[in-house]
């Protein structure tokens, strides 16, 4: 008692220790998660800068007499390229607002939002690498090789 109205800590029980480290460890594991989510979002994001550029270029320096079918291709491949572009950013930005948190709950949050937009960045990219494909092939001369 004289202790305990000295200062002194009171002294922790091994459980609450142990829930103490476990929930660090739970932490750091999750900002180990957060770094591979932002990665993963980082290459999503520069694969559709590129793509982006690249099938621009062809579908400009092609043909000036485009026809409806390569314009309504093209829209298709610009919308899924922004659509991954502007998701991958919104992931970082998540991903980097959970990295600074220090709350187990809030860092789960974040990584969960950031995964579902990931999974959106990869599949728009997905899309937009087909859609891009089928703009190269309507360019090629088909009938130089029948």
């Amino acid at each position: 008692m004289a202790l305990g109205s000295a200062g002194s800590q009171p002294r922790l029980s091994s459980a609450s220790r142990r829930r103490k480290r476990s929930n660090q460890q739970n932490i750091e594991d999750s900002k180990a998660g957060i770094k591979f989510l932002a990665w993963a979002a980082i290459m999503a994001a520069a694969v559709a800068f590129v793509m982006g550029f690249t099938c621009a270029k062809l579908y400009i320096s092609s043909a000036p007499g485009s026809g409806l079918v390569r314009k309504a291709i093209f829209t298709v491949f610009l919308m899924c390229n922004s659509i991954s572009l502007l998701s991958s950013v919104v992931a970082l930005t998540h991903l980097i607002w959970g990295q600074r948190q220090s709350d187990f709950q809030l860092i789960q949050k974040a990584m969960l939002r950031a995964m579902a937009l990931v999974t959106v960045a990869f599949v728009s990219v997905l899309v937009a690498f087909m859609v891009g494909v089928c703009l190269v092939l309507i360019h090629l001369p088909w009938q130089t090789y029948f």
